[in-house]
């Protein structure tokens, strides 16, 4: 036990340090930084303005009012952005696997995934994270959220576990560079276009995509159960707090998808 405790604390520390040692790269050069912040944070503005232009015609969608659905959107915004800006190297794997700098990730006594989560970071995801907390406080001002304990307990729990499931989906979808090699790989962005369907209530979709969505890529509780649950939408809300269970699922069904595709790694080859 003191074992795994020193273990998980030192790869907290260098995580960490690989954090910041990115930060102090990417703002090196503080003009492209505050393009890309300004870039994140105006992306998401524009989502919220569409769905204010929506709602000024139409008064609710499938009983979800205009500061239910920016609520959802705001929480899709600072999981993405909280992601991205922490591990961001995930989309490197296809650089790291066809121009060999695997090589060098595996001779080091760290972990490979860390090493590759923490390859670069997303100054955009600040915007994204900025824009998410405004937007979510100012959907709460409206009084959509009727507060019990058990809410206030979920929204850290719930963030935790959405940030976990969005790497764990990004990575699992980047190792699929062990067996595409090109640098074109579209099955990566193509799942992460999926998350979409998240960005409104899945109910809206079909049955089918519900489905989907909920079961097959887990994108539901990322955004759309736990809105579900803090908006006391229908009483099956409560399995919301399945989140930390799929989150670890993910982690691992992720962690054996990579060390499955690592067996297949040749090296840069000579």
């Amino acid at each position: 036990m003191r074992g795994y405790a020193t273990t998980t604390t030192r790869t907290i520390r260098i995580f960490f340090r690989f954090l910041a040692q990115n930060t102090k790269i990417k703002l090196e050069y503080k003009l492209d930084s505050l393009i890309l912040f300004v870039a994140g944070a105006s992306m998401q503005a524009l989502g919220f303005l569409f769905l204010t232009v929506l709602f000024s015609r139409i008064p609710a969608i499938q009983g979800w009012t205009h500061w239910e659905i920016i609520a959802m959107l705001s929480l899709i915004f600072f999981s993405e952005g909280l992601v991205s800006f922490a591990f961001e190297g995930a989309w490197q794997m296809a650089f790291l696997v066809n121009m060999g700098d695997m090589d060098r990730i595996l001779l080091r006594p760290v972990s490979p995934i860390l090493q590759i989560l923490t390859y670069t970071m997303g100054i955009h995801g600040i915007g994204n994270m900025v824009m998410g907390t405004v937007l979510f406080s100012l959907s709460l001002s409206h009084g959509i959220v009727a507060w019990t304990p058990g809410k206030i307990l979920f929204v850290p729990v719930f963030v935790l576990s959405a940030c976990a499931i969005r790497t764990a989906v990004s990575f699992a979808a980047n190792c699929s560079s062990f067996w595409i090699r090109a640098f074109s790989n579209a099955f990566p962005l193509m799942v992460y276009q999926l998350a979409d369907f998240a960005k409104y209530p899945a109910s809206i979709f079909g049955k089918a995509v519900e489905v989907f969505v909920i079961f097959v890529i887990p994108y539901a509780f990322i955004s759309y159960l736990p809105a579900v649950f803090l908006f006391d939408k229908a009483w099956w809300g409560i399995f919301a707090w399945a989140a930390p269970f799929v989150a670890v699922y993910l982690a691992l069904l992720a962690r054996w998808i990579f060390y499955r595709g690592l067996s297949r790694y040749e090296g840069a080859g000579n």
